[in-house]
């Protein structure tokens, strides 16, 4: 046996060794007659043992080879698995997570390693090696896949760290070797394919499709052109149904990610209906990481919809019909002013000022995306305009369009005034009335109401101080902190967005320190001018200091400013005398002496009129006012109709006069003079009677009115009665009418019945 396998190793099948492969196989394409690969069969030939072998007696001088094996040759396609390798392995790429730190990202230097080791090995195969492995071996397919899913796009590179960076830029150039390959179908003139064949391949082992190949434009849009052109005129340059059909499915996805997003940022209707996208809910607590894929999210989202409008005109009417365009200002105004408000005063950005920094540096690159996207639709209106050159019918319906794009944006105040700044208004009117007729009042009128918002002096005021943002502008220029504050607020650093309707507040004087920080602000940008101009300036605009600098930028100032020299010095007013304190010293003037001091009684007289006129009855009823007060209906105290003498009663130090046998009615006549008090024994010292003889008065008075027995049992209200037909008992009967007469004819208590009560007692107008 074991001459047997040294047999076996000494066979010549033409063994060719690929180092860096890795693994031994037989290369057999030969195309001599330089026929398409699809085309191509192949002869493989094999060697097998024979079954009737006599493998016990072969001897040294024998021709083993005859006698123990067989050669077989095959005739496979040159496109088959049979020339796949038996032991190869294909990594797949790991995301690299920018909410989590270096540490944490620790396994992707390790695992995507491996990747590019997978990205060479497809490189050093030949021709017809490298499409039998992408035809024929699954894990090739998953492996490009898995870059495709989560890349790390061009304008994040610049956030990763160098040895990161440098791994990815070798991952970034390999794998566009690859696709290139892919996407090319001839090499040489005897290793080729047709175009359609090679296409039709890709498609079906969904290696090509629409989302794939707008990856590869973000991708490699900036960096490879020719690439990409190459990409454009092989995927779209066939017009298909399928592949009209994957437009009209991503811009629906477009659609309704942007809408899934404003409803997890701005949230939810109640009726909304909830389709998860891959964005998580919205926390409870503040989360930055949260925020970050969000806008990521976000901007992945119209970056892609950017690529399709500019690779595929034609998506652009598609797109319309839809109505994507008009709600692009919507989502702008609405999902990035929560944003900007998510953002506002947060600690969490000072404890990972990195993500900050990537946050706001990718909320600011989709705020661009979207401008651009928008006038990727304005700037398609006026190529169709020019192309329709002498069809008025067909430019007129252009013409609507773009007027139409801009008058829905002029309902979104930062939208509309960041894409007049992008792209000028002004100069796309002078273009469509250069090539067609265009209503010149809807022209102005747009024109005049983008110039006229407070956003757009802000924006004019910043690209005159060649600042990019606002932001900048304010951490400059702005010292003192609330005028700081305020500045950030209207010019978009946490702006608050929605429509564009400004409500004026009262206007509050400032006081001293805050005219001199205005001042000194006006004052640091223009260090020629003089304070008392400034100070005039201010007066105008009503200390408004971004008013001022506008239009001071602008040279708009009011007529009776341009008059008054711009050095002008500001005169400080004269500090006001100090008021004298009175106080006396010595004796206070008005009194003679202590005496007449302590006599004095004119402060409690005082007080007594001032009291005495501060209550002040009046029973002026108002006829109109059927307002109930339904809060004594609740009092637990019984009141009776008659209920001076009960609450006389309730009071524990009242005495009953009347009943008390020291006095009589008869004691004073009409006219108020005693009477019969010569015939009582008239003592006098008994004018202040015993306390022992008052009180066993009161016990014996007490005791004859039945008080201190336990009180009478309370009868039954018995209102079920006997069964019916059986009679009911007179109690009965009376309990059943009270009980109808006095329940409410409303839930919660009788206010009809408690209203009627008090008309009767005169508490209310009748």
């Amino acid at each position: 046996m074991e001459q047997l396998s040294q047999i076996i190793k000494n066979l010549d099948l033409e063994d060719v060794v690929n180092e860096n492969a890795g693994y031994e196989y037989i290369n057999v394409f030969k195309n001599p007659n330089k026929l398409p690969i699809n085309q191509i069969h192949l002869e493989k030939l094999v060697v097998e043992l024979r079954k009737d072998a006599p493998l016990e007696s072969i001897r040294p001088d024998d021709d083993f080879e005859k006698q123990c094996f067989e050669r077989k040759t095959q005739i496979i396609p040159a496109l088959s698995k049979f020339w796949l390798p038996e032991s190869q392995q294909y990594f797949k790429y790991q995301p690299y997570n920018f909410a989590l730190s270096k540490d944490e990202n620790s396994s992707y230097l390790a695992n995507n390693r491996h990747f590019l080791q997978t990205l060479h090995y497809l490189l050093s195969c030949n021709y017809h090696q490298f499409w039998c492995l992408v035809l024929y071996e699954p894990k090739v397919a998953i492996s490009l896949h898995s870059f495709l899913l989560s890349p790390v796009l061009p304008h994040q590179i610049k956030n990763l760290d160098d040895e990161t960076c440098t791994l990815y830029l070798a991952v970034f150039s390999q794998f566009h070797r690859v696709y290139q390959r892919l996407t090319t179908f001839q090499e040489t003139e005897s290793e080729y394919m047709p175009d359609s064949v090679g296409l039709k391949f890709l498609l079906e082992k969904k290696l090509l499709n629409l989302p794939i190949v707008i990856t590869l434009f973000l991708l490699y849009h900036e960096t490879n052109q020719v690439f990409v052109n190459d990409l454009v005129s092989l995927y779209f340059n066939e017009t298909s149904v399928f592949r009209d059909k994957e437009i009209e499915e991503m811009l629906d996805q477009v659609i309704l990610t942007l809408e899934m997003i404003g409803g997890h940022v701005c949230g939810f209707e109640p009726d909304a209906v909830i389709i998860p996208i891959a964005v998580e809910e919205k926390p409870p607590v503040f989360n930055l990481a949260w925020v970050f894929s969000v806008v990521d999210y976000l901007l992945n989202t119209i970056s892609s919809l950017h690529m399709l409008l500019k690779f595929h005109k034609p998506a652009i009417n598609v797109a319309l019909s839809k109505g994507i365009p008009y709600r692009l200002s919507f989502t702008y105004e609405k999902v990035f002013h929560q944003l900007y408000d998510f953002l506002d005063g947060r600690k969490e950005l000072d404890q990972n000022p990195k993500l900050s920094e990537i946050v706001f540096e990718e909320i600011a690159l989709g705020r661009s995306e979207f401008i651009d996207v928008y006038y990727a639709f304005t700037s398609h209106c006026l190529d169709k305009t020019l192309e329709f050159s002498g069809d008025p019918i067909h430019q007129q319906e252009f013409v609507e369009i773009y007027l139409k794009l801009l008058t829905t944006a002029l309902e979104d105040e930062y939208f509309i005034c960041d894409y007049h700044e992008r792209y000028d208004v002004g100069a796309q009117n002078e273009m469509f009335s250069s090539c067609t007729e265009i209503d010149q009042t809807r022209t102005d009128y747009l024109l005049s109401c983008i110039t006229s918002l407070r956003r757009h002096n802000r924006l004019w005021k910043t690209l005159k101080s060649e600042l990019k943002t606002f932001e900048k502008a304010v951490l400059k220029y702005a010292s003192n902190r609330k005028v700081k504050s305020e500045i950030v607020h209207e010019n978009g650093v946490g702006a608050q967005a929605g429509p564009s309707n400004h409500v004026e507040e009262v206007f509050v004087p400032p006081s001293e320190e805050e005219i001199e920080g205005s001042i000194q602000m006006v004052i640091d940008m223009f260090p020629h001018l003089g304070d008392g101009f400034v100070l005039q300036c201010l007066e105008a605009y009503n200390y408004n200091t971004s008013d001022v600098i506008s239009a001071i930028l602008e040279e708009n100032l009011p007529p009776h400013l341009v008059d008054i020299p711009f050095d002008l010095i500001r005169i400080p007013p004269e500090p006001k005398p100090e008021e004298p304190i009175l106080a006396y010293k010595g004796r206070k003037p008005g009194y003679d002496d202590a005496l007449k001091l302590l006599n004095d009684k004119k402060d409690i007289k005082e007080i007594k009129t001032y009291i005495l006129d501060g209550i002040q009855y009046t029973n002026e009823f108002d006829d109109y006012d059927d307002e109930y007060d339904d809060r004594a209906d609740e009092a637990t105290v019984p009141v009776p109709d008659h209920g001076s003498e009960d609450i006389l009663k309730f009071n524990p130090n009242y005495e009953d006069v009347v009943s008390d046998t020291s006095y009589s009615e008869d004691e004073y006549d009409d006219e108020g003079k005693p009477v019969g008090a010569s015939e009582r024994p008239h003592n006098k010292a008994d004018f202040c009677e015993d306390p022992a003889v008052i009180r066993a008065r009161r016990e014996a008075r007490f005791r004859s009115q039945g008080k201190g027995q336990p009180p009478r049992p309370k009868p039954k209200s018995d209102v079920v009665g006997k069964p019916k037909g059986q009679g009911q008992e007179k109690n009965v009967l009376q309990n059943r009418h009270k009980k109808s007469v006095n329940k409410s004819s409303r839930a919660n208590h009788n206010r009809k019945s408690g209203a009627q009560w008090k008309r009767n007692k005169g508490m209310v107008p009748s």
